[in-house]
């Protein structure tokens, strides 16, 4: 028997102290929620789980994007959708101008509104805008949506450009039009009927890009949601395997502490060997 060196107590103490580490993190898993809260409990699932983390992120943003750009079609919907209104005014006042049931003098009348009509819809053209981008006017119209978590450009941008279905360029054509005259008012028809098709085509391009940004969004909240649900498998804390795992750790942590207890006090029967 030997007093110097208890082998078994150090077995215990190591042993009660793996205990104590296990029993530790358990705890911070638990209280945090969070299965790896150091890149040395799972240094793969911590990789992967912060490139899904960054993904996810992303595509937050991206739908945020997505739906700003719906804003901005909204907007520019809205005032082309005025600007519809004034067209048909402007044309029935041509009509009415055409005719010669109206004399000069009522045409040179009616001119006065057809011009007011004229100027607010160029003035709608050049001040509608989106954040202090011009989103109608045909020159300057042209932006690069960015709705994907990556750089490629068909996948993850769409581009709107006015230009493609809208001459804004001289009031729509109709910039030096007027209806004093029989004559002038017959040939603004052909004007209007350009500048109302150009609104209306436009129209109908932000209208169908509006509802493919409604799909880009509802694939993106898709494509979030699975993200989050495959992070949280690897990054999140399963409370009930934890709790479970915690008992165990403790009961196993009381036994040895009985075992280290029973391993210092062995030395202590050599003291009957002098009495």
């Amino acid at each position: 028997m030997r007093v110097s060196t208890n082998v078994n107590s150090m077995v215990a103490q190591r042993i009660l102290k793996g205990h104590t580490i296990d029993e530790s993190r358990e705890n911070v898993r638990l209280s945090s929620g969070d299965r790896i809260t150091s890149a040395a409990y799972d240094p793969s699932g911590l990789a992967i789980s912060e490139k899904l983390r960054a993904k996810s992120r992303s595509l937050y943003q991206a739908e945020r994007n997505s739906n700003d750009a719906i804003s901005l079609l909204q907007v520019a919907e809205g005032s082309l959708g005025v600007m519809a209104d004034m067209s048909q005014r402007l044309r029935e006042l041509a009509m009415q101008a055409s005719t010669d049931t109206v004399s000069d003098m009522d045409r040179s009348i009616i001119d006065k509104e057809f011009q007011s009509l004229k100027n607010e819809i160029k003035r709608l053209t050049e001040s509608t805008k989106f954040n202090g981008n011009h989103i109608i006017n045909d020159k300057g119209s042209v932006y690069d949506l960015q709705i994907g978590i990556g750089g490629d450009a068909f996948n993850d941008r769409l581009r709107y450009d006015m230009k493609r279905v809208m001459d804004s360029s001289n009031n729509f054509g109709i910039g030096n039009v007027d209806l004093r005259s029989k004559d002038s008012a017959q040939n603004s028809l052909k004007a209007i009927s350009s500048m109302m098709s150009q609104i209306s085509s436009s129209r109908a391009e932000l209208g169908a890009m509006s509802n493919r940004m409604t799909s880009v969004i509802q694939n993106l909240q898709m494509s979030k949601e699975g993200t989050a649900a495959t992070n949280s498998k690897i990054r999140d804390t399963d409370v009930a395997k934890e709790s479970a795992e915690k008992m165990k750790t403790q009961i196993a942590a009381n036994a040895t502490s009985a075992m280290l207890a029973n391993a210092n006090s062995t030395p202590s029967v050599i003291l009957k060997l002098f009495s």
